[in-house]
């Protein structure tokens, strides 16, 4: 997450801190805060969040609480009365525990360029505390400091400082605009046009595009020699960022290459043929990522050659899966539909890129578009709204084709205390309506990020360190090999939907090779499995049958407002690795089962001291759980089976079944 995106995701980075706290909060809480956040009005929210902590003193979001209303009196301008509600965010603190709220108040407070004194004190207090973390996690508080003492007047101290910020997060384009920034304020400007000019390659256009033509104008007045300049500038940075890129990138690397070409107006032929050819580079199935981001820098570049139809047809292609905080991408389908005529398709885009996040670029640019057109900012926050209840109830229609025999897999790593899980989630509730189990096979795996979920269990911890660990929730990988990161409220349920849809899709076509049937049967608290594995062709080695006994849906009410959640993964046999499949003959039988009873049991003594396993996260407090999930519905069982490489992590394919259930008057 980029930490320079202003207070509501400043906000929520300080949930995630506060989430790390014991969470056991009545229903009411949750409610009642929710409800508090949706106001618009600043005083109107202070009056409400001064009442939720006297109504709920003793919840765990209180901190929170008076967080929000110190970025209310901060946004009213009323500078005293934000500084007493800081202290009080802090005080709420165990001293051991500050470091992120001192920085997020600091950030806050320099932004606005308010209590500035107050924010250099917060901000050092933030760096001490980080003496011994690597210089990448400690850059951004660093760069927090710089800010702050820039600000002050200090831009001497503030290039000290943001040159420290840059070690280990050199790629960064934000902290290069700001050493840039600190860099011109110091007299040394060539430095900071070359600096700039780095965090354009990057991928800053939001100041850094503005600041390289404004400094250059001002370093060479001559239109010639400002030119000779910035070719100068541009094609020495461009050759060592090729001369560094591997070979094996070489698409990627000639895409970025053309958007910085056309994002600083330089050899714009060069950019075209870089750009055209690494689209058309692109197979009938390619990854996601490299879809986006090659057809929106080739649009970049068609609009910077004046080619405005071809470049609205490029970015209309990509319109459903762009990412909703890519302000860039947004700005630039609005400019493309605003050269086109189509005024009100480019309010829409204008409104679809603040629908998540308005960045302040993006706010900018919407608003003075809306002056234009005589739209009122009530007329603005009534459109946004409508897309938001949009986004949340669409109908993505019905699943028409069916699959030859490849059942896709679809795992999604999720948390009940997460609020960005929230759109994937329901996204994921989505695509079991939309597709029948032999076409997608859906896995939930609980993992207690960012704070305590009793869907946890050690399995589910197993399996996302199966796939290395240390990344975030709400986390999606489709076939073991296409990763999908990200999320948001739950009006984003539609791009995540879409998104999801599109990896799953490009893959049914593939031919998997193996092809496995089976059945399940329930008796005696257990469930047995009897799966036949038949091999098509010539298989890989190092491959493995992974089964899953799944609960098809659990109810329990995380602090994200997600009351269900589907195919919750219980148990796995032979945990995240599975059972090393032999395929002689190209055929294998295998049977096992799952004994419920002692799935339950083992959940329940887990639920009972979660911090003794390795799921656990270090330094998150454990008091007890709202509501235990340890109880398995045994007339609400799947098992989910597939088979996996698991060195290269290729799913080749999948099976599920529904595990009948016992007999009314049967015994667990």
């Amino acid at each position: 997450m980029n930490f320079k995106i202003g207070k509501k995701l400043s906000a929520a980075i300080l949930f995630l801190i506060i989430a790390t706290t014991p969470l056991l909060l009545k229903a009411q809480d949750v409610e009642a805060f929710d409800k508090y956040d949706a106001i618009k009005d600043n005083n109107q929210k202070i009056e409400a969040f001064k009442k939720f902590v006297v109504d709920f003193s003793s919840s765990q979001y209180k901190p929170y609480a008076y967080y929000e209303i110190f970025n209310a009196y901060l946004d009213l301008n009323k500078t005293d009365s934000a500084l007493i509600y800081a202290d009080m965010t802090v005080n709420s603190f165990p001293p051991g525990t500050r470091v992120n709220v001192y920085n997020n108040i600091a950030f806050a407070l320099a932004q606005k360029k308010a209590g500035l004194d107050t924010a250099a004190v917060y901000s050092q207090r933030a760096v001490n505390a980080t003496q011994n973390m690597n210089n990448k996690v400690r850059g951004r508080f660093l760069d927090t400091q710089a800010l702050v003492l820039y600000n002050l007047g200090k831009a001497d101290s503030a290039l000290a400082i943001e040159k420290q910020a840059v070690i280990g997060n050199e790629n960064n384009p934000d902290y290069q605009s700001s050493l840039a920034k600190y860099e011109n304020a110091n007299g040394q400007k060539i430095d900071a046009i070359k600096t700039t000019a780095n965090s354009i390659l990057l991928g800053n256009t939001d100041e850094a595009i503005s600041n390289f033509n404004k400094w250059l104008s001002e370093e060479k007045p001559n239109e010639k020699e400002r030119q000779q300049l910035r070719d100068q500038i541009v094609n020495d940075l461009l050759k060592t960022f090729i001369d560094n890129s591997k070979s094996e990138d070489k698409n990627k690397t000639n895409s970025t290459a053309a958007a910085f070409l056309a994002n600083t107006g330089v050899n714009l032929n060069q950019a075209n043929k870089w750009a055209y050819e690494s689209l058309s580079s692109l197979k009938n199935n390619p990854s996601l990522d490299d879809k986006i981001l090659y057809t929106i820098n080739y649009a970049l570049v068609l609009s910077a050659e004046g080619k405005n139809k071809e470049a609205l047809k490029e970015l209309i292609n990509v319109e459903n899966i762009a990412n909703p905080w890519d302000s860039d991408y947004w700005n630039l389908l609005a400019q493309t539909y605003r050269k086109s005529g189509d005024n009100k398709k480019a309010m829409e885009a204008y409104i679809n890129g603040t629908v998540a996040y308005p960045s302040d670029k993006i706010k900018k640019e919407r608003d003075k578009f809306a002056e234009q057109e005589g739209i009122s900012k009530d007329e603005i926050q009534k459109l946004i709204e409508k897309k938001q209840d949009e986004l949340a109830s669409f109908n993505p229609g019905k699943f028409k084709e069916k699959t030859k025999g490849n059942v896709v897999l679809a795992e999604l790593f999720t948390g009940a205390e997460c609020p960005p899980c929230a759109a994937a989630d329901a996204a994921f509730d989505i695509l079991s309506e939309y597709y029948p189990r032999n076409d997608v096979a859906i896995l939930e795996y609980h993992v207690h990020i960012p704070a305590p979920d009793p869907m946890t269990n050690p399995d589910t911890f197993a399996r996302y360190k199966y796939y290395g660990g240390n990344f975030g929730t709400p986390t999606v990988i489709i076939e073991g090999k296409e990763k999908v990161t990200g999320g948001g409220p739950k009006y984003l349920l539609k791009n995540r939907f879409n998104i999801y849809k599109y990896s799953i899709d490009k893959l049914f076509s593939e031919n998997p090779g193996i092809n496995i049937f089976g059945s399940a049967v329930q008796k005696g608290g257990e469930v047995k499995i009897d799966l036949k594995l038949e091999k098509e062709k010539a298989s890989e080695k190092d491959l493995s049958l992974h089964m899953a006994l799944v609960e098809k849906s659990i109810h329990y009410s995380g602090s994200n407002g997600v009351t269900k959640h589907i195919f919750v993964v219980r148990s796995l046999i032979k945990g995240a690795d599975g059972l090393p499949l032999e395929l002689k003959n190209g055929m294998q039988n295998i049977s096992d089962s799952f004994n419920v009873n002692e799935i339950e049991k083992n959940i329940s003594s887990y639920l009972d001291d979660p911090t003794k396993d390795s799921s656990w996260r270090r330094g998150l407090p454990f008091s007890g759980w709202k509501q235990r999930t340890d109880k398995i519905d045994r007339n609400n069982l799947a098992v989910v089976a597939w088979v996996q490489n698991n060195n290269t992590k290729d799913v080749l394919q999948s099976f599920y079944v529904d595990v009948p259930g016992i007999e009314s008057s049967g015994s667990k």
